[in-house]
């Protein structure tokens, strides 16, 4: 899913009442502990969420071991591998070619 920041929860609750009024279902607003957030859909069916943080990170950087910010349990392998001081590996991407001949 794709997520939006937003710099205050009065934002986030003014995006989720512009969403409600142009009928665009979405949720209340989920707690996180350091983020809030809302969720819904594109009208083609991708998963967006808007969040706004309720801690100031700006100079926490990254450390995986801060229990506010890195509080799952179980977090995906690329946080246990950053932990560890390396990623096993890094996927790459590629913009797909354009056909501009039509």
């Amino acid at each position: 899913h794709l997520s939006f920041f937003l710099p205050t929860e009065e934002d986030l609750l003014l995006l989720a009442e512009r969403l409600k009024e142009a009928n665009c279902e979405v949720t209340g607003v989920v707690d996180h502990t350091v983020i809030r957030s809302i969720y819904f859909h594109d009208n083609n069916g991708i998963a967006l969420e808007a969040s706004c943080w309720t801690v100031e990170i700006t100079d926490l950087g990254f450390n995986p071991e801060n229990e506010v910010l890195f509080a799952d349990p179980e977090p995906v392998p690329a946080i246990e591998e950053l932990r560890k001081g390396k990623l096993k590996h890094m996927p790459t991407s590629q913009l797909p070619k354009l056909d501009h001949s039509a």
